[in-house]
């Protein structure tokens, strides 16, 4: 029963994950620096932006592979999977916010910061269920391991690195950038500051719907 809690609370994080992305999308202010490669690639492909999410997260799990070797973990493959929901969880929102409109930059403002918190929000759920990483977190683990540097580090690098590719695709195939502003940036420096604060108050609840107390105990150990 608690595994099962467990993976239903992962699932709902994800989903919470892809409405925050979707209202940063509405915003027009600029998304997120994992989602600054992913949008400009759908639009350039007229791919569906779930479907390419899953298509670039896959390559993300494979580059994992490809970096770690014998170190990778098998359990990480669970990545692809929950890759594909993740897809069709950002084309399910994606529809089901299409019908807000926003007339001013305050509106716009104002969806980008709810957009930004409630994303905090289900990374919050997904990372305390401690399942496997998303595909670009993992990534981001990935890079850390093999080239021995913190993980704050790679994370900058891989930030720095898919809004540099979502900028080229945007050039090249649209003819002017797209999705990535300054909600781009606050983003980035706001939304890992956020996650901090949620798990500090969330953590117990969860952790007690989803761990037995023999596996709390292991933990604190």
């Amino acid at each position: 029963m608690k595994m099962m809690n467990r993976v239903l609370l992962y699932l709902f994080g994800l989903f919470i994950i892809t409405i925050g992305i979707n209202l940063s999308i509405i915003s027009n202010l600029g998304i997120s620096p994992v989602s600054a490669f992913t949008f400009p690639l759908s639009q350039a492909t007229h791919i569906t932006l779930g479907t390419t999410t899953f298509m670039t997260y896959a390559c993300l799990v494979l580059i994992q592979w490809l970096l770690l070797g014998k170190n990778f973990q098998l359990k990480n493959l669970l990545q692809v999977p929950f890759s594909l929901v993740f897809g069709i969880f950002v084309d399910l929102t994606g529809q089901m916010l299409s019908f807000i409109r926003l007339h001013n930059y305050i509106e716009q403002f104002i969806c980008m910061i709810i957009g930004i918190v409630i994303c905090a929000i289900g990374a919050t759920i997904y990372i305390i269920m401690d399942i496997v990483p998303n595909a670009p977190e993992g990534f981001n683990l990935a890079v850390a391991k093999r080239f021995q540097m913190p993980f704050s580090k790679a994370k900058v690098l891989s930030d720095l690195l898919f809004i540099s590719v979502g900028v080229i695709i945007a050039l090249v195939f649209i003819g002017h950038i797209v999705a990535i502003r300054e909600g781009t940036l606050i983003s980035a420096l706001l939304t890992g500051k956020l996650i901090g604060v949620f798990t500090k108050y969330m953590e117990p609840t969860l952790k007690s719907l989803a761990f037995s107390k023999e596996n709390l105990i292991l933990q604190q150990q």
